[in-house]
Protein backbone atom coordinates (compact mmCIF):
# COMPACT_ATOMS: atom_id res chain seq x y z
CA UNK A 1 0.00 0.00 0.00
CA UNK A 2 1.12 4.01 -0.24
CA UNK A 3 0.50 6.87 1.63
CA UNK A 4 -0.95 9.63 -0.63
CA UNK A 5 -1.69 13.16 0.77
CA UNK A 6 -5.06 15.15 -0.39
CA UNK A 7 -4.71 18.01 -1.64
CA UNK A 8 -5.14 20.63 1.29
CA UNK A 9 -3.03 18.27 4.01
CA UNK A 10 -0.14 20.38 5.44
CA UNK A 11 3.17 19.89 4.24
CA UNK A 12 5.29 17.45 6.69
CA UNK A 13 3.97 14.24 7.84
CA UNK A 14 5.18 11.33 10.16
CA UNK A 15 3.29 8.19 9.49
CA UNK A 16 3.26 5.02 12.03
CA UNK A 17 1.71 1.85 12.31
CA UNK A 18 0.11 0.28 15.37
CA UNK A 19 -0.80 -3.62 15.62
CA UNK A 20 -3.01 -4.93 17.67
CA UNK A 21 -0.56 -6.99 19.57
CA UNK A 22 1.38 -3.63 20.36
CA UNK A 23 4.02 -3.29 17.67
CA UNK A 24 4.61 0.02 16.67
CA UNK A 25 6.25 1.09 12.82
CA UNK A 26 7.70 4.20 11.96
CA UNK A 27 7.34 3.83 8.45
CA UNK A 28 8.66 7.90 7.58
CA UNK A 29 12.58 7.89 8.01
CA UNK A 30 14.80 10.64 7.12
CA UNK A 31 18.38 11.05 7.75
CA UNK A 32 17.63 13.26 10.68
CA UNK A 33 14.24 11.50 12.27
CA UNK A 34 12.02 14.62 11.89
CA UNK A 35 8.99 14.73 9.55
CA UNK A 36 9.03 14.19 5.99
CA UNK A 37 7.78 16.27 3.09
CA UNK A 38 4.42 15.04 1.92
CA UNK A 39 3.25 16.18 -1.06
CA UNK A 40 -0.51 15.92 -2.20
CA UNK A 41 -1.20 13.41 -4.55
CA UNK A 42 1.90 11.60 -4.67
CA UNK A 43 3.08 8.61 -2.62
CA UNK A 44 4.72 10.09 0.98
CA UNK A 45 9.03 9.49 0.28
CA UNK A 46 7.73 7.49 -3.51
CA UNK A 47 7.43 4.09 -1.12
CA UNK A 48 4.86 1.42 -1.05
CA UNK A 49 4.85 -0.30 1.81
CA UNK A 50 4.14 -4.37 2.96
CA UNK A 51 2.70 -4.69 6.46
CA UNK A 52 3.15 -8.52 7.76
CA UNK A 53 -0.33 -10.16 7.47
CA UNK A 54 0.64 -12.34 10.78
CA UNK A 55 0.71 -9.07 12.67
CA UNK A 56 -3.08 -8.59 12.30
CA UNK A 57 -5.14 -5.50 11.77
CA UNK A 58 -3.54 -2.27 12.03
CA UNK A 59 -3.99 1.37 12.48
CA UNK A 60 -2.50 3.90 10.57
CA UNK A 61 -1.60 6.94 12.38
CA UNK A 62 -0.43 9.95 9.97
CA UNK A 63 0.57 12.97 11.83
CA UNK A 64 0.60 15.95 9.86
CA UNK A 65 1.82 19.36 10.79
CA UNK A 66 2.48 23.17 9.63
CA UNK A 67 6.44 22.40 10.59
CA UNK A 68 9.05 19.31 11.33
CA UNK A 69 8.31 17.25 14.27
CA UNK A 70 11.04 14.62 15.48
CA UNK A 71 10.42 11.91 14.77
CA UNK A 72 11.67 10.01 18.15
CA UNK A 73 8.92 12.11 20.38
CA UNK A 74 6.39 11.25 18.46
CA UNK A 75 7.22 7.59 18.36
CA UNK A 76 7.98 7.63 22.50
CA UNK A 77 4.58 9.36 23.21
CA UNK A 78 2.71 6.46 20.50
CA UNK A 79 4.11 3.86 22.21
CA UNK A 80 3.00 5.27 25.63
CA UNK A 81 -0.93 5.35 24.83
CA UNK A 82 -2.70 1.79 24.30
CA UNK A 83 -4.15 1.67 20.77
CA UNK A 84 -7.81 1.16 21.91
CA UNK A 85 -7.29 4.41 24.06
CA UNK A 86 -5.49 6.83 21.13
CA UNK A 87 -6.24 10.58 21.43
CA UNK A 88 -4.02 12.83 19.35
CA UNK A 89 -5.00 15.90 21.76
CA UNK A 90 -2.92 13.95 24.03
CA UNK A 91 0.77 14.61 22.28
CA UNK A 92 2.82 17.24 23.16
CA UNK A 93 3.53 18.63 19.55
CA UNK A 94 4.38 21.78 18.24
CA UNK A 95 2.80 23.76 16.01
CA UNK A 96 -0.56 22.89 14.04
CA UNK A 97 -0.66 19.15 13.96
CA UNK A 98 -3.87 16.86 12.58
CA UNK A 99 -3.70 13.05 12.78
CA UNK A 100 -5.65 10.80 10.56
CA UNK A 101 -6.27 7.72 11.76
CA UNK A 102 -6.67 4.66 9.34
CA UNK A 103 -7.90 1.00 9.92
CA UNK A 104 -5.95 -1.61 7.92
CA UNK A 105 -6.38 -5.44 7.68
CA UNK A 106 -3.30 -6.79 5.61
CA UNK A 107 -3.84 -10.04 4.00
CA UNK A 108 -1.37 -11.82 1.62
CA UNK A 109 -3.33 -11.66 -1.10
CA UNK A 110 -2.78 -7.98 -0.83
CA UNK A 111 0.92 -8.97 -2.14
CA UNK A 112 1.98 -8.52 -5.67
CA UNK A 113 2.67 -11.66 -7.25
CA UNK A 114 6.23 -11.91 -9.04
CA UNK A 115 5.93 -10.84 -12.65
CA UNK A 116 2.68 -9.14 -11.91
CA UNK A 117 2.06 -5.62 -13.07
CA UNK A 118 0.80 -3.32 -9.77
CA UNK A 119 -1.64 -0.37 -10.77
CA UNK A 120 -1.00 2.94 -9.86
CA UNK A 121 -2.57 4.88 -7.18
CA UNK A 122 -5.85 6.25 -7.89
CA UNK A 123 -7.81 9.25 -6.76
CA UNK A 124 -5.44 10.49 -3.74
CA UNK A 125 -6.56 9.16 -0.63
CA UNK A 126 -4.75 9.00 2.54
CA UNK A 127 -3.83 5.06 1.51
CA UNK A 128 -3.99 3.14 -1.18
CA UNK A 129 -3.56 -0.19 -1.16
CA UNK A 130 -1.30 -1.95 -3.99
CA UNK A 131 -1.83 -5.17 -5.48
Amino acid sequence: MQIVPSEGQMPYCLAFTQSGKGVVRQLTMSKNNVSVTCNAGEPVLGQTYRIPADEGPVKFQIFFSDQRLEAASVANQLNEQPLRSFNPIDFRLPGKVVVETIDFIPSETNEPAPGKLVPGPSAPAAVNRQG
